[in-house]
């Protein structure tokens, strides 16, 4: 018994399988090109740093991620930021604001040798190495993630404040 396939079946299935290998592609395309992500930071962190997003909510700083104004986040790996879990708040909210810069500073904003000012009010110091960034000391991981409202940089480590 021969079997019959409806030519446009064939087309749905050739293009459902386009889509299925291209979506990928599609979404690092659209990171690499430094598109904004149209969730906050805070939303953002909520869905991919559990850790951070459980820090910044004991620390009171959702508000300041939830906003409309920019803020640029330099995240540290969520395993180093398991050891803050039990800090008091106003010493977590300390060392968390000062991974918090007012404004949205793409990598190519870091000029070596700046000192820029946190939102805790400690100053942080930015080294350009050929092919990489240092942030006092700790090296910036790519690519960024450009979100609604600001811009989340991974960090290598954390900063010591």
């Amino acid at each position: 018994m021969k079997s019959y396939r409806h030519p446009l079946s064939i087309l749905f299935a050739v293009a459902a399988m386009l889509l299925v290998l291209c979506m990928p592609t599609a979404l690092a395309d659209r990171a690499a090109a430094g598109q904004t992500q149209r969730t906050t930071l805070m939303q953002y962190i909520m869905q991919e740093r559990p850790v951070l997003a459980s820090l910044i909510t004991k620390a009171g700083l959702t508000p300041i991620l939830s906003d409309n104004n920019p803020y640029t986040l330099l995240a540290p790996p969520e395993a180093e930021l398991k050891a803050l879990e039990q800090l008091p708040t106003a010493r977590l909210r300390a060392i968390l604001s000062g991974h918090i810069l007012k404004g949205i500073y793409q990598e190519s904003d870091f000029k070596d040798g700046a000192t820029l000012e946190t939102l805790a009010r400690t100053k942080i110091t930015i080294y350009r190495k050929k092919n990489y960034t240092l942030i006092d000391g700790v090296r910036l991981e790519k690519p960024a993630t450009q979100l609604e409202n600001g811009i989340l940089h991974s960090l290598a480590g954390k900063l010591a404040l």
